[in-house]
């Protein structure tokens, strides 16, 4: 059991591990893809209220071991000062959490993902270079791969769908790939993910 405080400061008790065994839980893969963590009603003000981070995923059979931290941690992280020591893969947030279950879903190599996810948020930032775009892998779709671009400056979503062979082609090219930037830095240290770009290109830019 885990005690977590309402908005109401209320103190509720959510019925929840630190560590998701996907070997042990056959059904947990799917839960985290469709967003699902253990809540509870706050039975003060009738607020639903969510575990909290940190959380241990792993799987012996797929290789798996990532820590989740709160989005509290990104500078942390970004700096390499992380609160946990281990040495897993780290994702921010719940968001990054349900994506990569989605990946792992689908049968899909997160890296290879990653890049894809950066050609199509260069090219929505080229459109609208003033916007704070965030792209997310969504699933697969009538063999496509499904992103869902956010924050355009017309407040809505964009869908673009790219065919499976564009996958699979960056996938046999992934050796070359990754040791070119901007992947390289991409790839590198625990936290793999696009979103330490714009950090990384501030840090080079005070130097």
């Amino acid at each position: 059991m885990k005690k977590v405080a309402c908005r109401c400061e209320m103190v509720v008790e959510i019925d929840a591990s630190d560590t998701i065994d996907l070997d042990a839980d056959k059904n947990g893969l799917i839960r985290l893809s469709e967003g699902c963590v253990p809540s509870v009603v706050c039975p003060r003000c009738g607020a639903i209220v969510k575990t909290e981070l940190p959380l241990h995923v792993i799987s012996t059979q797929r290789g798996i071991d990532i820590v989740v931290l709160s989005e509290l941690e990104r500078l942390s992280v970004y700096r390499g000062k992380p609160s946990d020591s281990g040495s897993g893969e780290i994702l921010l947030g719940f968001q990054e959490l349900f994506e990569r279950a989605r990946m792992l879903r689908d049968d899909l190599d997160s890296k290879v993902v990653e890049t894809l996810k950066y050609v199509l948020q260069s090219k929505a930032e080229e459109s609208e270079p003033e916007a704070d775009i965030t792209v997310l892998y969504n699933g697969k779709v009538s063999g496509a791969l499904e992103f869902h671009i956010l924050g355009l400056k017309s407040g809505q979503a964009g869908v673009i769908k790219i065919p499976e062979a564009t996958y699979t082609r960056s996938a046999r090219q992934m050796g070359t790939i990754e040791t070119k930037e901007p992947y390289a830095s991409i790839f590198s240290g625990r936290y793999q993910s696009i979103k330490k770009l714009g950090f990384l290109e501030s840090t080079t830019v005070s130097k």
